[in-house]
């Protein structure tokens, strides 16, 4: 596995079993991350932008969204980071419990590097976070905020 330990990976994801699983995944693959774990769309994209509480927020080497959010969709905070010059680079994957062609299909369309459906049995779920932290890189990205 790639060494990860510096990297940090922003994971956007409303209910808290999911968040456990993500969790335990990582952990289960030996995925040392920095991991920043936020429950609503506004939350992440001040975190993104660096503003209010986030101003210190680290620029992430990975961005995993679920699409169905509080408060702002994924699929927008994924439109706003495509559209910021300091983000357009960051890799992100969508991880949604949405098969609907639809949400793939608008996910490409809107920059999404790949999409992954949440899966119910634990195996498939682990599986899918090992993917989606190939992701991430070999190394931290140089941060120039």
């Amino acid at each position: 596995m790639k060494k990860t330990e510096e990297c940090i990976l922003l994971y956007v994801e409303d209910d808290d079993a999911t968040a456990f699983l993500f969790q335990t995944a990582l952990q289960e693959e030996g995925i040392g991350v920095k991991l920043f774990r936020l429950t609503d769309g506004d939350q992440a994209s001040a975190f993104l932008c660096q503003t209010g509480a986030y101003e210190y927020a680290p620029v992430p080497d990975l961005v995993v969204l679920d699409i169905n959010l509080p408060r702002k969709s994924g699929l927008d905070v994924l439109a706003e980071i495509r559209s910021t010059r300091h983000l357009r680079d960051v890799p992100v994957v969508v991880f949604s419990t949405s098969t609907l062609s639809y949400d793939r299909e608008k996910a490409r369309q809107l920059g999404a590097d790949k999409y992954f459906t949440k899966e119910s049995d634990l195996d498939a779920f682990i599986k899918a976070v090992r993917s989606i932290c190939e992701m991430l890189p070999t190394e931290p990205l140089l941060k120039l905020a």
